[in-house]
C-alpha cells in the first residue's frame, strides 16, 4: 500500500482531527451528558453509533467524492477553497464561543435507542459533511494515492474520535468542573481556535503554492 502523505501533512491532519474530536461540539457534549448520567458502560452504544456514522461519512464524502472529482482540477480547487474557508469559520466560532450547555436529562435506556441517537447525532451534523468533503482530501498531495491517504486519515480520525468519546464518558465527572467555569471554557475554545488556524494556514500555503 503506497501513500502520498508527507510527514508535515500527516502531523497537521492529526492536529486537525484531534482538535475536531476533543473540542466541545454536539457529539462530545452528548457523550459527556451520557457519561455524567450513566457512566462509560451505558454510553458505549452511543459512541459505537457515532463511530459507524463517521465511518459511513468518510466512505461516502471523502473517499467516494475524491475519486469522482480528482480529474476535474477546477472543481477540486473550488472544494479546497471551501475547505480552507470552513476551517477559518470554525476558528472564528471557537474563538467567539460562549457557555457550553450540558444536558443530563436524557431518557435513553436500551442499546438500540442509544446506538441510534449516537448515529443520528454523528451523521446529521453538517460539520461532518463539510469536514470529510472539503478538508480531508486536501491533506493528500498526490491524487494517485488519494484513496489510500484518505483511508489513513479516516482511521486516524475514527481512533481519535473513539478515544475522545470514551474520555468524555469516563471522565465526565472530572471534566464537568472544567467546563462549568467560563474562564476555562474560554481558554479551551481559544486553544482550539489557534490549532485550527495553524491547520488553515498550512492548507492555504499548499493551495497557493
Amino acid at each position: 500500500m503506497t501513500t502520498g502523505l508527507s510527514l508535515d501533512n500527516f502531523v497537521y491532519s492529526v492536529i486537525f482531527c484531534f482538535t475536531m474530536t476533543f473540542s466541545p461540539g454536539p457529539m462530545t457534549i452528548f457523550l459527556l451528558s451520557l457519561g455524567l448520567k450513566s457512566g462509560l458502560k451505558s454510553a458505549l452504544p452511543a459512541q459505537m453509533g457515532a463511530s459507524l456514522a463517521y465511518l459511513i461519512s468518510i466512505i461516502i464524502f471523502s473517499i467516494g467524492l475524491s475519486e469522482i472529482i480528482k480529474n476535474y482540477p477546477l472543481l477540486t480547487h473550488t472544494i479546497q477553497l471551501i475547505g480552507i474557508s470552513y476551517i477559518i469559520y470554525l476558528t472564528y466560532k471557537q474563538w467567539t464561543s460562549k457557555e457550553i450547555q450540558i444536558n443530563t436529562h436524557i431518557d435513553l435506556k436500551n442499546f438500540k435507542d442509544l446506538f441510534s441517537k449516537g448515529m443520528l447525532t454523528g451523521i446529521s451534523n453538517p460539520k461532518t459533511i463539510l469536514m470529510f468533503t472539503a478538508v480531508f482530501p486536501q491533506f493528500s498531495a498526490h491524487k494517485d494515492h488519494q484513496m489510500t491517504d484518505i483511508s489513513i486519515l479516516g482511521i486516524t480520525f475514527l481512533v481519535l474520535q473513539f478515544a475522545s468519546g470514551c474520555s468524555y464518558c469516563y471522565f465526565g465527572q472530572r471534566i464537568k468542573p472544567l467546563l462549568d467555569q467560563p474562564s476555562r471554557q474560554s481558554l479551551l475554545h481559544k486553544t482550539s481556535a489557534v490549532l485550527l488556524l495553524a491547520v488553515a494556514a498550512m492548507l492555504a500555503r499548499s493551495f497557493l503554492a
